[in-house]
């Protein structure tokens, strides 16, 4: 069976040829080297992260620690932006919400947005583990399956898709080529596990 240094040197060398073919195929096309370098960049890291992706499902794996500190990062990142953006709409529910101690120290609403934000923050950076272990249950199980991951990485090319919109239909061809690539480095994984069918 695999071990991690195993998918990892596999996962650089699918790394390598996808950044290569990708940006290749961009400059071919689109005639921007800048473009095409970032291309080549974004397939190698998706390829690689693929590659050791599936074994978030095991529970004391490299992957699965590694995956766990990113998104408890993004889950506090991602709820003080929400504060951050919200701030005084945060400030007046509290301060409609929240009633003075009588006889004790008034705390202005601010102090208590921000106080509620920390708890959330820290609430849903606590769930992280929970719900990982609650998503995958058993080693080699959705998280190795080649259908599963093809339609895992074509919701997400979808959504980068509708994100990108707005963009040159070149840096969008660009952006879901990337993501594109993390379904080719599953594969090296799940092909080294024997697990391809």
């Amino acid at each position: 069976m695999p071990n991690y240094p195993t998918h990892a040197r596999w996962g650089r060398v699918g790394a390598v040829l996808t950044g290569f073919a990708v940006g290749t195929g961009l400059f071919l096309v689109f005639e921007s080297p800048l473009l095409a370098g970032g291309g080549a960049f974004g397939a190698a890291a998706a390829t690689f992260v693929g590659a050791v992706f599936p074994d978030i499902d095991h529970h004391s794996s490299i992957p699965r620690r590694k995956a766990s500190r990113a998104i408890r990062l993004l889950s506090v990142l991602g709820v003080a932006s929400l504060a951050a953006l919200h701030f005084e709409s945060l400030v007046a529910v509290a301060d409609g919400t929240v009633a003075d101690p009588p006889g004790g120290p008034e705390v202005p609403p601010e102090t208590v947005a921000g106080a509620g934000t920390a708890v959330a923050a820290l609430a849903a950076a606590g769930s992280v583990d929970p719900v990982l272990g609650a998503l995958t249950r058993k080693h080699r199980g959705w998280t190795h399956s080649a259908p599963v991951m093809l339609v895992l990485t074509a919701v997400l090319a979808a959504g980068v898709g509708v994100v990108t919109r707005d963009l040159s239909v070149a840096r969008q061809i660009a952006a879901v080529a990337v993501v594109a690539t993390f379904f080719l480095g599953c594969l090296v994984h799940i092909g080294l596990d024997g697990e391809l069918r």
